[in-house]
């Protein structure tokens, strides 16, 4: 089940693939667990595209994702330095965590926040609808779900004012809806969650949500985590 804690010692595997990002860069680095002790895992040296290897600065954070069948574990260590495997092999040392998280197998990760935008609908004929202001129900990197008083096709645009975004601030962007799900209130009131892909997202804009998506996460996992020792 998506959020559920586990003990790192049950899921995290020698052999094992893993994906890191590294603090204050928005990169995904491919890697895998070669070995681990009690305090430490020992992760095959990290490189770029250029295939120039990776070497944070000691006492980086790291973001990882350890590669499951049907999901991924994620996890938070600290960068603590290189060694050589049979000494002659680099490879990363970084912090062994007690625990882990699972979460759902996808490349943009959706997270629960609770942000003002305002929605305009694009009608067949491409007339602009009047605003409407709502809420996000989560977000992620090419994407959001929204709060609406009506029913809306799939398939169609809507323009979206996004507030409050840090570092970004309001993103304006057009939107294509993917899917229109009716909730009932009570017996005769109905919302509609409705879910749409944010189209045309800068790279720079995109990394940028991405970031305060992981800081968000961290915060709920520290939270998470907090609670279950």
């Amino acid at each position: 089940m998506a959020g559920e804690i586990l003990k790192a010692g049950t899921v995290l595997k020698i052999g094992q693939r893993i994906e890191f990002y590294v603090e204050n860069d928005d990169n995904r680095y491919a890697s895998r667990i070669e070995d681990m002790t009690k305090d430490q895992i020992v992760a095959a040296l990290p490189v770029n595209r250029q295939r120039v290897p990776i070497i944070p600065r000691k006492g980086t954070r790291i973001y990882a994702l350890a590669v499951g069948e049907q999901c991924r574990y994620r996890f938070f260590s600290t960068y603590l330095g290189t060694k050589k495997i049979d000494g002659r092999i680099p490879a990363w040392m970084i912090t062994r965590p007690e625990t882990v998280e699972r979460h759902q197998n996808r490349e943009f990760v959706r997270v629960r926040v609770d942000l003002r935008v305002r929605v305009r609908l694009v009608g067949d004929d491409g007339t602009i609808g009047d605003p409407m202001e709502t809420r996000t129900i989560d977000l992620s990197g090419n994407g959001v779900a929204i709060v609406l008083p009506k029913a809306v096709k799939v398939d169609s645009q809507m323009a979206l004012e996004i507030f409050d975004i840090p570092e970004v601030g309001t993103l304006e962007i057009m939107a294509r809806v993917a899917r229109c799900q009716k909730v009932m209130l009570d017996e005769e009131h109905a919302i509609y969650h409705v879910g749409a892909y944010l189209e045309h997202l800068e790279r720079r804009t995109m990394n940028q949500v991405v970031r305060y998506l992981f800081a968000v996460q961290r915060k709920a996992i520290a939270k998470g985590i907090s609670g279950n020792l």
